[in-house]
């Protein structure tokens, strides 16, 4: 679990962008956990009001597929590149879990036929969506940096964490929990299994080996990505 730290004093400028950094992924995590989504999912309600988003989140598992592939090296030339294309490889395939969940439940939604979804997908209302992926998707392409890229991914990791920590007690008490794959049980199973994982100690890690020459854009890349995951949960909430 990221947790807050504490600034010590004599802080030297390397040592201060790096806590900075940390900082971030730790103000993005805490505040993406409170999005409107979450505490939807937690307040009271009938469970399909609360699931009613599901199919709203149809651009963004697709489009995380093709970050999968952006975020990828063809030929990579050393461990960190091995070690993103070894993430990728984990993620890539989760979005067929998604389409088997989402023909699963939509029947259970109003205008839950393929033409809406399709429709809906591009709706002015769902902009925030869209806008999330084209974000991660441009900083993933200009930045070819491997540590950065990973530490784009754990932003990712970090929130998706967060909401299944507020979707699954909801799935659990209306067993849909084994039911369902990408929200559900064998997800969570798989990410169990991965051999990339969220730490404290990996984020720190990541931070100290990015190049000091991008730590300054990486702080503001990593404060857009987690505000654009907040304001798409909180789009989420409206469906």
């Amino acid at each position: 679990m990221i947790t807050p730290i504490e600034k010590k004093g004599n802080i030297t400028t390397h040592e201060d962008i790096n806590f900075k950094l940390q900082q971030e992924f730790q103000y993005g995590a805490l505040k993406f956990a409170n999005n409107p989504l979450h505490k939807k999912l937690k307040g009271d309600g009938q469970v399909l009001d609360k699931l009613v988003f599901l199919p709203r989140m149809l651009f963004f598992v697709m489009g995380f597929k093709d970050l999968m592939q952006l975020v990828r090296y063809e030929q990579p030339e050393n461990k960190l590149e091995e070690s993103v294309n070894t993430h990728s490889d984990e993620d890539s395939y989760h979005w067929e879990w998604y389409l088997k969940d989402l023909a699963s439940m939509s029947g259970q939604f109003k205008n839950g036929n393929s033409i809406d979804l399709i429709t809906n997908v591009w709706d002015d209302e769902s902009l925030a969506v869209r806008k999330t992926i084209y974000a991660f998707s441009r900083h993933m392409q200009n930045m070819t940096d491997p540590v950065a890229r990973m530490l784009m991914v754990e932003v990712l990791e970090i929130t998706f964490d967060k909401f299944k920590e507020a979707i699954h007690p909801v799935l659990k008490d209306a067993d849909l929990y084994d039911r369902l794959e990408y929200f559900g049980k064998m997800h969570q199973e798989t990410e169990e299994n991965h051999t990339t994982g969220i730490s404290e100690d990996e984020i720190s890690g990541l931070i100290e080996a990015l190049p000091d020459h991008l730590k300054d854009d990486m702080l503001l890349v990593v404060r857009e990505l987690f505000d654009n995951m907040y304001l798409m949960a909180a789009n989420w909430a409206e469906a």
